[in-house]
């Protein structure tokens, strides 16, 4: 399911990271990973990559949906501010749940790093799954359950 295609990177965004006691915003470093998801099946489907960081008490992270034609691997790649129309994204919203798009600030609570490194995935090690296979009340009415998989951030290549 997961290609060859993971890369990461990261981006740097002004007011994410306050340091502590000090009140004011500066710049931090956010995580930006990309990754290759091979529909193997014989029909084209939907797949969801759910990301999930469990930082200072909070579960933060998004879903990545994206439709997969049979046999191809499309990339998914987490939220920059360079938005990808392509991808429907779902945040956790620690303030608001009703509020599924909420700035990069608060998508990236808690997980922000002072350096490039900090964003590392085998430092930040985020639950990642895929769900794919969902079939709902469509033309065959079959509410086929969804089959999940859990990819382990330490089996994926280094920076």
């Amino acid at each position: 399911m997961i290609d060859s295609l993971f890369q990461e990177t990261f981006g740097r965004d002004l007011d994410v990271f306050t340091p502590t006691g000090s009140g004011n915003s500066d710049s931090a470093y956010y995580p930006i990973y990309t990754f290759g998801i091979k529909n193997n099946g014989s029909t084209d489907d939907d797949f969801t990559l759910s990301v999930r960081y469990f930082n200072l008490g909070y579960i933060a992270g998004f879903d990545i949906t994206k439709r997969v034609p049979a046999g191809q691997t499309v990339l998914f790649r987490t939220p920059s501010p360079q938005h990808d129309s392509s991808a429907t994204y779902h945040f956790p919203n620690l303030n608001n749940p009703a509020d599924s798009l909420p700035s990069m600030d608060k998508a990236y609570y808690g997980i922000q790093a002072s350096t490039p490194g900090g964003t590392e995935i085998h430092t930040l090690l985020p639950t990642l799954t895929i769900t794919y296979g969902l079939i709902d009340n469509g033309p065959e009415g079959c509410n086929t359950p969804a089959s999940t998989m859990q990819i382990d951030p330490n089996e994926l290549p280094k920076r």
